[in-house]
């Protein structure tokens, strides 16, 4: 198994989205999220996500998420 971690920041409603969207990607792959790290800036919040997926996954797990994310992130602050 292999262990990584996303940064997810933004307002709350944001963060929350990326958290799903990573969770379900991660298990998609049968991996697990093992926790998470929150940190508050001015106007911001910052949530450190560590989970672990089977090697050699790291890299199309990163690159799924991106993707999720800048498609979901988009229609949800731009609903059609």
């Amino acid at each position: 198994m292999s262990n990584s971690f996303e940064l997810l920041t933004g307002p709350i409603d944001t963060i929350q989205k990326k958290y799903e969207i990573l969770s379900d990607i991660v298990s998609e792959y049968n991996g697990k999220v093992h926790g998470s790290q929150s940190h508050i800036v001015p106007n911001n919040i910052q949530l450190i996500v560590y989970y672990e997926i089977p090697l050699g996954q790291r890299d199309e797990v990163k690159r799924k998420f991106d993707q999720f994310v800048t498609i979901e992130v988009t229609k949800f602050y731009h609903p059609q």
